[in-house]
């Protein structure tokens, strides 16, 4: 039995638990309510996948990036959009296709002022990842490219510089996403490049299915090893993956999370590989001893998160990590290939974890689809994390089914999922080649609003309009020497309920979310205890910050209201 006849057949078998219909889910929650307003708005983008007639060749399907950041820290989030270009150059018109940066005027008018700001990148662009690297207050951008990979460093005045050869961060292969984080403890942010595959104009191959020709899998290629960029606290990184214990055999990697697993407040990361066994990288030696004893191993196999719980390998596409079933442990969502079930890895604690994928219903949900992008977000403000997925398939226009609908799937509070996408907006009615998916509160009105990019039609901003009848807390925070405090803990206590966020890192694919975390509480909650244990080992706490607001926590200080 193929493993997709075993998919199909564990589907047909599950049974769903009785009364949790989408209509059902429905009368109980506040209905969804998303509306696309990009155009409205001023953001007008749509990824060239520079598809030239015959040659089926790979990076044309796979889409670009997408991030949202601050990066004139006038508290409005901005957008940027990685765009592609001439794959054949030779071939092409003269014309450029260069990367987007859709500056926030207010809250109806975005205006692309990449050109002006010189961050307008002409290569074929994948992956925008966004972070202050250098501890300034403003948000820099790395590209991960088809090509030779960028960074721009923000000077602060609302313009960047290229400074990637001065960086030494420039590799030419595959990259595809990427996260910053802390990776050798000293108080600064390194870069993790997650790579692709080795796939040239000379190599690419065509395949045929049934009498249509379209675009070959991963299969038919070799993957390609992964980087990771110390910071050397001058302007300039250093690669270090190999020694640092990364890279025990090349990945197809598509996306990656940091985030605290086991609760250890050390960053623990996850790479998502496209058809070969995914990886879980965690610390397993004191950063001190660099560069001595590796400092990370690869553990993906003996966790149980590596493939399938039948022991396949699945084609990997994005990330969604959060506590999906409220039980204090940050568990993993995967989305993958047509008629390959997305995966839910439950986190059982101790570094372990299951394929709970059929138990909690997004196995069904997920069958007839192909997942890339997927971000967490509590739609309806209950406090249960739920998902949204962006759909489309890659094998090219002639072979059916391409195009696919969205989804919206509502978590019950205890790590079931029901589908109510057809409830959700005239959005989730179409179909799209969905790529890319970043998540931010971009209007400051208390919910998760998603931008999202396609193949062959312009990118949408999906405001989130639900009427939740809950009060919430943003919380922006900055650890020591600025930098982003992954695996923080956040408990936000009232009378009513108690909940627990982790300060995660990357996740989705190619894209970056909004780093600040959003809780939802009872609409009689005007203020909340707020706990935050830093991964330095501090406790901060306070007892009473006022709800319906965004405030930023610095490690050690207080918080302050700032006007988002």
């Amino acid at each position: 039995m193929t493993s997709e006849t075993a998919n199909q057949k564990n589907l047909e078998t599950a049974s769903a638990p009785a009364g949790e219909s989408a209509s059902s889910v429905l009368l109980e929650s506040p209905p969804p309510v998303f509306v696309e307003i990009a155009r409205d708005v001023g953001i007008n983008f749509t990824f060239h996948s520079d598809v030239v007639a015959g040659r089926f060749l790979l990076p044309e399907v796979m889409g670009g990036g997408v991030a949202w950041l601050d990066f004139d820290r006038d508290g409005m989030l901005d957008l940027y959009f990685a765009n592609g270009s001439l794959l054949e150059p030779a071939a092409g018109t003269g014309q450029e296709f260069e990367n987007a940066l859709f500056r926030n005027y207010s809250l109806q008018d975005f205006r692309n002022v990449a050109k002006e700001s010189g961050s307008d990148d002409s290569e074929y662009g994948q992956g925008c990842i966004a972070a202050d690297f250098n501890s300034d207050g403003f948000s820099d951008l790395y590209v991960a490219n088809y090509g030779p990979n960028i960074l721009f460093e923000n000077n602060g005045d609302g313009t960047f510089t290229d400074t990637t050869h001065l960086a030494g961060v420039g590799d030419s292969r595959w990259g595809t996403s990427g996260v910053w984080f802390d990776a050798d403890g000293d108080a600064d942010l390194d870069l993790f490049v997650v790579n692709y595959l080795d796939v040239t104009l000379a190599n690419n191959q065509t395949c045929l299915y049934g009498d249509k020709i379209g675009y070959c899998g991963p299969g038919r290629y070799s993957g390609v090893s992964d980087l990771v960029y110390l910071n050397q606290g001058n302007g300039t990184f250093r690669e270090a993956a190999d020694e640092l214990g990364f890279n025990p055999i090349a990945g197809k990697g598509l996306a990656i999370v940091v985030t605290d697993f086991n609760a250890d407040f050390l960053p623990d990361i996850y790479v998502a590989n496209d058809m070969t066994a995914n990886f879980l990288y965690t610390r397993c030696a004191d950063p001190t001893t660099i560069p001595g004893p590796r400092l990370y191993c690869e553990i993906a196999a003996e966790a149980g998160c590596a493939v399938s719980g039948d022991g396949m390998n699945e084609a990997s596409m994005g990330i969604s990590c959060a506590d999906f079933d409220s039980d204090g442990q940050v568990d993993l969502y995967l989305t993958h290939y047509y008629q390959m079930k997305n995966t839910l890895y439950h986190n059982l604690g101790g570094m372990l974890f299951e394929d709970d994928s059929f138990r909690t219903g997004v196995a069904a949900a997920s069958f007839s689809s192909l997942g890339f992008g997927t971000s967490p977000l509590d739609y309806d403000g209950d406090g249960a994390p739920d998902l949204f997925i962006a759909n489309g398939h890659v094998l090219g226009a002639a072979i059916q089914p391409n195009a696919m609908h969205p989804q919206l799937l509502h978590n019950d509070g205890k790590g079931k999922f029901r589908e109510v996408s057809r409830h959700s907006g005239e959005y989730f009615q179409s179909r799209w080649l969905g790529r890319s998916v970043a998540s931010a509160d971009y209007d400051n009105d208390g919910d998760t609003d998603l931008a999202v990019t396609h193949l062959e039609k312009p990118a949408a901003l999906l405001r989130n309009d639900t009427v939740t009848g809950r009060r919430f807390l943003g919380l922006i925070l900055e650890g020591a020497n600025r930098i982003p405090p992954v695996c923080a803990r956040v408990t936000v206590t009232t009378s009513e309920d108690r909940q627990t966020q982790v300060f995660s890192a990357g996740g989705s694919y190619l894209s970056t979310n909004d780093s600040a975390l959003l809780f939802h509480v009872a609409n009689s909650a005007e203020t909340a205890r707020v706990e935050i244990a830093w991964p330095s080992g501090r406790t901060d706490q306070f007892p009473a910050v006022a709800s319906n607001q965004y405030w930023r926590i610095t490690e050690g200080g207080s918080p302050k209201d700032i006007p988002r």
